[in-house]
């Protein structure tokens, strides 16, 4: 199999190369933006593909890439550059004549008299925001609803059309671009393509595809992808697990698990000292477990001392339920503790002494900056602490979301609190499932954002 290359300043320009120099037949094998524009692989159609059986595509040649490449969804052909050309061809056509429809409304409704009264009734009508695809029809812009409702209504079926049209168009480039590299992944029934296309889209946001899927299979209100992506986005905010209330804020005992460097101590500083704003130094107290560090109680107590708080620390002589009743007329108590190797027996230890303990709510802190690997081995080795919620720090520090909230769906671990910086104590807040998700979209814009400048 020949392969030619191909590289033009758009893609119309590139499938016009294609089409003078191998004809209607030529393979599109992948496509690629590059600096100078659109890159296209393509291949000569192999003369012994139209003898196959029907329904069948031909077997590729040993040792060749055409296999790879060679269908757009399911079953189907691989496409040619005729029939992508004829596809922007027929998007073209709609387009002008949509334009052609609306212009003969312009003339039809064209009199002042009738623009000055459309124009007042605008005026005093709710604004609505307009339909994404086609152009508006004269009837919306003079606000005349009421007075052409058959162009409206026609205006109204043309926008949906070409909308629908033009989604399906940007998937069957996104298809291209992305070299059908899940084409044996991709789902079955009428909504997979719509279905896989979200999957891709979440995925770039960080989120596991076997989070995704499962929320993604029934159908959407719209086949349309600019419609269907908030109900999608709604769909897996409704799926991150929160904790409903500030848990904190009516007092209670809580302990902090979590790898090192985690941020622990960091946010019990910000927990106490929001306490503190708003019921007093007398009603917080501080206790740390890290006696296997040297000096590693020492941010602890600095910070007691700067909030004016006691402090206590379990070790040998003192044990965590005998230091709990000592703390029993304080209303708030947080419990800082080591970060240790996972599968440590010392870790287990300390994770058995919490779980032994009613009253003490564990909250595992994962920082969002890690990989989904470790933050599933770290909920996996402090679960025996009876987890009653987590905490996502250092979003700030982080460029994906998705994984950590993929793990708190995964394990139905709720989330307590967010962190996204150092400031003690403003940097903290209640977990919100739809700002999370948002948070996520951000970030995988950016990311995006940041690949396109450098090229």
């Amino acid at each position: 199999m020949q392969v030619k290359r191909f590289v033009a300043t758009d893609m119309r320009r590139a499938l016009e190369l294609v089409r003078q120099e191998l004809g209607s037949d030529a393979i599109i094998l992948s496509s690629r933006r590059v600096r100078e524009g659109v890159e296209i692989l393509t291949s000569a159609a192999q003369t012994d593909t139209a003898s196959a059986p029907s329904g069948q595509a031909a077997a590729p040649a040993a040792g060749s890439d055409a296999g790879v490449f060679a269908g757009v969804g399911g079953d189907k052909a691989a496409l040619s550059a005729r029939e992508i050309h004829d596809e922007i061809a027929l998007a073209s056509r709609q387009r002008i004549a949509r334009q052609q429809a609306a212009e003969s409304a312009d003339e039809f409704l064209g009199s002042n008299q009738v623009i000055n009264a459309g124009i007042a009734r605008r005026d005093t009508a709710p604004e609505i925001a307009p339909v994404s695809a086609g152009p508006q029809s004269a009837a919306e812009r003079y606000g005349l609803l009421d007075e052409a409702p058959a162009i409206t209504a026609k205006a109204a079926n043309d926008r949906d059309e070409i909308g629908q049209l033009h989604e399906e168009i940007a998937q069957m480039r996104e298809l291209l671009e992305e070299q059908l590299s899940r084409l044996g992944a991709t789902p079955s029934g009428p909504n997979n393509a719509q279905v896989t296309s979200l999957t891709r889209r979440f995925e770039r946001m960080g989120f596991s595809a076997d989070i995704c899927q499962p929320l993604l299979q029934q159908p959407f209100k719209s086949r349309v992808m600019g419609k269907a992506w908030p109900e999608a986005m709604a769909r897996v905010a409704k799926a991150v697990p929160v904790l409903e209330q500030d848990v904190t804020a009516n007092g209670g005992v809580f302990a902090l698990v979590g790898p090192t460097g985690a941020g622990k101590t960091t946010t019990i500083a910000k927990l106490a000292a929001r306490y503190v704003l708003e019921h007093g130094a007398d009603k917080v107290a501080l206790v740390t477990t890290d006696t296997y560090r040297l000096a590693g109680h020492d941010q602890l107590r600095s910070l007691a001392a700067i909030l004016q708080v006691p402090v206590r620390v379990v070790d040998d002589n003192n044990s965590l339920s005998s230091v709990l009743r000592s703390l029993r007329r304080c209303e708030l108590v947080l419990i800082d503790t080591p970060g240790m190797r996972h599968g440590a027996p010392e870790l287990k230890q300390q994770m058995a002494q919490l779980a032994d303990i009613a009253k003490i709510n564990s909250l595992l802190v994962l920082p969002a900056n890690s990989q989904m690997q470790m933050l599933q081995a770290s909920r996996h080795a402090y679960s025996a602490a009876r987890l009653a919620g987590c905490i996502l720090t250092k979003l700030d520090e982080t460029s994906s979301l998705g994984e950590a909230l993929s793990c708190a769906i995964g394990a139905k671990l709720p989330i307590a609190y967010t962190t996204d910086g150092q400031d003690i104590p403003a940097d903290i807040a209640p977990a919100r499932g739809h700002q999370l998700v948002a948070k996520a979209l951000q970030l995988a814009q950016q990311n995006q954002q940041s690949m396109q400048a450098r090229g």
